[in-house]
């Protein structure tokens, strides 16, 4: 079985808290990234009247361009090449690890069954040879991102 990490869910996504005295500057700065596109504004307290009131007007916008730009969905945004990428093959990567003295080389497959969470399966290279091993993680992704649910 594939172990499954988990990652707790911000309140609100897309908006953070900036608080810098030096410089007078208190508020939420919203981001969203869409389709290559960024977007970002700063919402000052002072400005909307509040903490709090800034936080009801930057969440409004948040959700309004969430909105108006539609998601890709999850397995589009699997397949985008990234580039730390180093093996030329999404979601594979050659691992070596050294565990008290003893070195261990696997291919691993990375892929997100649903949000929050990652699924991993690694093929050992000295189990199956070091093309056998990446050909077996390689397939264990496709089949990871055949069955995510968007």
């Amino acid at each position: 079985m594939a172990k499954l990490k988990t990652r707790k869910a911000k309140k609100h996504p897309g908006v953070c808290r900036i608080d810098q005295p030096q410089k007078h500057n208190h508020g939420y700065y919203v981001r969203l990234t869409r389709n290559g596109k960024r977007f970002a504004k700063f919402f000052s307290d002072r400005t909307h009247g509040g903490k709090e009131n800034a936080l009801v007007v930057a969440v409004e916008y948040y959700a309004g361009l969430d909105q108006k730009y539609a998601r890709m969905p999850r397995k589009a945004f699997a397949q985008i090449a990234r580039r730390k990428n180093k093996t030329g093959i999404l979601g594979v990567s050659k691992i070596t690890k050294d565990v008290k003295g003893r070195v261990y080389s696997f291919w691993q497959a990375t892929w997100s069954p649903v949000p929050g969470e990652v699924a991993k399966k690694a093929f050992s290279i000295k189990k199956y040879g070091d093309e056998k091993a990446k050909q077996l993680a390689i397939k264990a992704r496709k089949k990871g991102v055949s069955e995510m649910a968007d």
